[in-house]
């Protein structure tokens, strides 16, 4: 009962902070963009060479999340517009994902992965989240990216299977295989039979909820731009107009 607390009380920080934060002007917002990317960038550059340097090659970035991370940093640190669709939606909805999900599986997650880590992916996962936002905010993706956004999914895809052989996380706790291969069904029912009139319908409705979040990420990328400009320009008529009464 506590994690639900703590996590919703967590919720209601972030969109404290993210409220500020999109109050901002289109320079000081794309700032704070970049610094996140800056943080999660060489967090995550640290992390991965200091386990590479021991030989531990099995801490890799695999997971949606952790592509996510060093992606959408890069993206934004060097301004490479071809990802901006796919990296924004993708900090939305691993952002929103583990924020939603935390009130109710963090006791999961802190007995899988130990409080620290916990707690730093929390962290994390919500300056992705305000990070994305902030990104909506200030670029209108129109719908014809979507298309970028699906073939970037497909690359990821690719690059997570590839791993997969090329690597042994054995005893890893890897949500990424664990949803393409349906053994995440194991944790959801009991006494569950993954054959072939399961895993086909399972499998359309990953599909399914996936385009899903797409279209929802695209309405509220629509709903933010025109909402905060629509703001920006009643706010500059209304400056010019005292200007004008001034002089």
């Amino acid at each position: 009962m506590q994690i639900i607390i703590y996590g919703i009380l967590w919720i209601i920080v972030i969109h404290i902070v993210l409220r500020s934060g999109l109050k901002l002007n289109r320079s000081n917002s794309m700032l704070i963009v970049k610094i996140i990317s800056l943080i999660l960038l060489s967090y995550k550059l640290i992390e991965y060479s200091l386990h590479w340097s021991q030989g531990d090659f099995t801490k890799m970035p695999v997971e949606y999340s952790a592509i996510t991370y060093i992606l959408f940093s890069i993206t934004f640190l060097f301004n490479i517009k071809a990802l901006k669709p796919f990296v924004t939606f993708a900090a939305f909805l691993s952002g929103l994902g583990y924020l939603v999900t935390f009130p109710f599986l963090g006791s999961a997650f802190i007995e899988g992965n130990g409080l620290t880590t916990t707690l730093f992916a929390l962290l994390n996962h919500s300056m992705l989240y305000i990070g994305s936002l902030l990104v909506m905010k200030n670029l209108f993706y129109s719908i014809e990216s979507r298309k970028s956004i699906l073939i970037c999914t497909l690359l990821f895809i690719a690059y997570s299977i590839s791993m997969h052989y090329l690597i042994n996380f054995e005893g890893k706790y890897l949500f990424i295989y664990m949803l393409l291969d349906g053994r995440i069904l194991y944790a959801l029912f009991e006494n569950v039979d993954i054959n072939g009139l399961v895993f086909l319908p399972y499998n359309l409705l990953i599909v399914s909820i996936y385009l899903g979040m797409i279209s929802i990420f695209y309405k509220v990328n629509t709903r933010m731009y025109k909402l905060y400009h629509q703001t920006e320009t009643i706010r500059y008529r209304k400056e010019v107009v005292k200007h004008e009464h001034t002089i």
